[in-house]
């Protein structure tokens, strides 16, 4: 697959999108140009896209949270569950019983199911690339084949396909998949340019 498609920004301004598909909360493609911004204040009115807000709110996309916990491993006796909290957009999808629950610590338990395949299954429906699996002896952190962004309905943008970012905070560094990660749309997250979920909290619309 030719990786051509790239989001560039700085902390001040909106996401700068070249050469990519971008899909709209209706899951329709969204026409227009090679390239174009993207709102990431959280105020234009003009959602998705942007339109200058930010410079007259004074927006400044830095991250404030700068987690050193890393990635921690859950070793099964199949199958090895990588989780890195500091990029997880809390979306939800990690739901399988007796395999992930939020409320117990430690909170995955890779031994909790007998079928690995769903495990498997799981773990690909994380959006952020928080959530990676070694089975077999490879750790596996790949599995979207199109490049293209996703508009979250109220939420982020989810990115695939390896989609190169570019901005002034070495951003791509705190990933563990550069092939697939969600970016704030709502201004908020204290990890920017990534969701941690703070859209929830604001109740963002769009």
């Amino acid at each position: 697959m030719e990786k051509k498609g790239e989001i560039v920004f700085t902390k001040y301004g909106p996401y700068t999108v070249v050469d990519l598909d971008v899909y709209g909360k209706d899951g329709k493609k969204i026409e227009g140009p090679r390239v174009f911004s993207l709102c990431r204040c959280g105020k234009s009115k003009n959602k998705p896209f942007c339109d200058g807000t930010h410079g007259t709110i004074g927006f400044v996309g830095e991250r404030e949270s700068r987690d050193k916990r890393g990635t921690q491993e859950y070793v099964g006796k199949d199958i090895t569950i990588h989780d890195n909290r500091h990029i997880c957009c809390h979306h939800g999808t990690c739901n399988l019983e007796g395999v992930f629950d939020s409320e117990k610590r430690p909170w995955i338990n890779p031994d909790g199911s007998n079928d690995v395949e769903k495990i498997i299954e799981i773990i690909k429906l994380c959006p952020s690339g928080a959530l990676s699996y070694t089975r077999d002896g490879q750790h596996i952190t790949e599995w979207f084949h199109e490049q293209r962004i996703i508009i979250e309905e109220n939420g982020p943008l989810h990115v695939q396909g390896g989609v190169i970012i570019k901005d002034d905070q070495e951003s791509d560094c705190a990933l563990i998949s550069k092939e697939h990660y969600t970016l704030c749309r709502c201004g908020k997250s204290k990890n920017k340019p990534f969701c941690d979920g703070a859209h929830h909290d604001i109740d963002f619309k769009d």
